[in-house]
């Protein structure tokens, strides 16, 4: 047996040798997790001894974090904007980017009437934005979509296991929301080019999924596919909420060019880089 201050120790040397970043937290959490203590509180019980088997279990989880595997796929779970959510490499790891969006997204709905109103949360992934924004606005009436059966699974799973009544549609872009339309558009689609793709950090190119980061045409394909179908799918007045790389803001703005876009805005996150697009269909 040994204690806990000197497995954290020898994890974090170990990790910091393999060239892992933040190594001294992964061993935290990775250790926290093992032995059911918030990571935070470990110093408190530095000197107590942590059984054969816990090491054992230990061991194995900062293997695989030493081989660049992201923490949340280790540990299986993250925080998102007041929800807890389950994922694992079916699905993008839900960044502080798209929380911002969502704040945002919730800026705005905090002024409108509810009642009544759809809100279609596209390329949902882990189900995120949706789960979040219909905790927050219980009224609205929430679709979440994706074209991919295992992270809708994953999704179902995040509304239930936060206590919210979602609809979940199988399918590309808006092709499974026949007979339907909304009055919010929410959509955080692939888009990296695949030059960038290929040039992610590990912990990125080697585990999250293709099918959620990497667009073609310069990381703008879907955009402009999401344009060319928007207007059967909104109602009049609708607000569409995009999450948009870094420098495609002009790229964006150029390709929402109908008589029917108003109030086109990009907005930067908190390290002034252009992130979100906002648009009214009229």
């Amino acid at each position: 047996m040994d204690t806990i201050l000197n497995l954290l120790k020898s994890a974090t040397s170990f990790l910091e040798k393999k060239g892992i970043k933040n190594a001294k937290v992964s061993a935290n959490f990775l250790l926290g997790h093992v032995l059911k203590i918030k990571a935070n509180d470990l110093a408190l019980y530095s000197e107590t001894k942590v059984s054969k088997k816990e090491i054992e279990q230990f061991k194995g989880l900062i293997e695989r974090r030493a081989k660049n595997e992201p923490l949340e796929y280790i540990l299986e779970k993250i925080d998102f904007y007041g929800c807890k959510l389950f994922i694992n490499s079916d699905v993008l790891i839900p960044r502080q980017e798209t929380e911002i969006l969502v704040e945002m997204i919730a800026k705005k709905l905090e002024k409108e009437s509810l009642e009544g109103k759809t809100l279609f949360d596209i390329c949902t992934g882990s189900g995120c934005i949706g789960i979040a924004l219909k905790k927050r606005f219980p009224k609205l009436k929430v679709y979440l979509s994706d074209i991919s059966k295992k992270a809708l699974d994953i999704a179902k799973k995040n509304a239930k296991k936060n206590g919210v009544n979602v609809f979940f549609k199988e399918g590309d872009l808006f092709l499974p929301f026949t007979n339907l339309k909304a009055d919010f558009i929410i959509c955080n689609p692939p888009y990296v080019s695949e030059e960038e793709y290929r040039s992610l950090d590990k912990d990125v190119y080697g585990f999250e999924p293709e099918i959620a980061i990497s667009a073609k045409d310069k990381g703008l394909e879907f955009y402009k596919r999401i344009y060319n179908q928007i207007f059967d799918y909104a109602n009049k007045g609708a607000k569409a909420f995009f999450e948009i790389g870094q420098n495609q803001g002009d790229d964006i703005l150029n390709i929402f060019t109908s008589n029917k876009c108003k109030n086109k805005k990009v907005y930067q996150d908190y390290s002034s880089k252009e992130r979100f697009f906002f648009v009214e269909i009229e």
